[in-house]
């Protein structure tokens, strides 16, 4: 009996210490993500800035669109980045948070609110472990942020522990790192990418073959219900018109935005 609680015990130690080797390699990635994007915070999206209120007129139809609804809303956008679409929603009478795990770049975010004359909460947050409170939120939205995450499982329950019953998720993301023949592309068009992500990229489930079928899936998987996904041609648009070299490096097709609502527990 001594031997097999021995051999037990020997079991459990090791069991314990894969999972802590796998936290600490998960951590060790989420330090250069933060890394590499506090250092992007200087120029992430500055080629569109002339055209902030252009792309906010976008985003607000979009809004107007897919919300449905003429009332306030409370509204939560993760990794909001420069925080456009949570100045979008902000100004159109939503009461907003926007959430990243660079400070850095909610500097930009409140830089960026300031000069819209809209109030945005903004918080910093981990998008695996979101600091904010269960059910209180109509709709959680993200844009080009699943691909960066080690763990999109957990962001995807992320989104369904803050919704009320029957709200909505809003995920925008691409296709990015390849050729449109499927191949890997060689190189970023930035080196302190290469040099922070190279160990990173290749562990990310969704840095590769991020297609909105996928994302679907994934949704469903976490109990989300009337899923549907399309591409954001007006958007692909204004990208391309106002940055043609950046649009023609970076997309190989439009983004996509998949939308989904949590089951009702009534």
């Amino acid at each position: 009996m001594t031997d097999e609680i021995l051999e037990m015990t020997d079991e459990i130690l090791e069991m314990t210490d894969e999972v802590l080797e796998v936290k600490d390699g998960i951590l060790e990635m989420k330090d250069k993500i933060l890394e590499y994007w506090d250092y992007r915070s200087s120029d992430y999206h500055t080629e569109y800035a002339k055209c902030m209120d252009e792309e906010m007129e976008i985003w607000k139809s979009l809004f107007y669109e897919i919300l449905l609804t003429d009332k306030k809303i409370r509204a939560v956008e993760v990794g909001t980045g420069p925080g456009i679409l949570a100045i979008s929603l902000a100004a159109m009478g939503h009461d907003v948070t926007g959430v990243d795990l660079s400070e850095n770049m909610l500097e930009k975010a409140a830089e960026n609110a300031r000069k819209k004359g809209v109030d945005v909460s903004l918080v910093q947050g981990d998008a695996e472990e979101i600091p904010l409170s269960d059910g209180e939120y109509d709709f959680v939205l993200s844009k080009y942020l699943l691909w960066t995450l080690p763990q999109p499982d957990k962001f995807i329950n992320e989104c369904s522990r803050l919704l009320k019953d029957g709200g909505l998720m809003m995920i925008i993301d691409g296709l990015w790192f390849q050729n449109p023949d499927g191949t890997e592309k060689e190189s970023s068009r930035n080196d302190r990418f290469n040099e922070l992500y190279s160990g990173v990229k290749p562990n990310l489930p969704l840095a590769k073959n991020n297609t909105p079928e996928r994302i679907t899936a994934l949704a469903q998987s976490h109990g989300f219900e009337a899923v549907s996904w399309r591409f954001l041609k007006d958007y692909d648009a204004f990208l391309e018109r106002n940055d043609p070299s950046g649009h023609s490096a970076g997309y190989i097709q439009p983004p996509h935005m998949i939308l989904a609502k949590k089951k009702s527990q009534i």
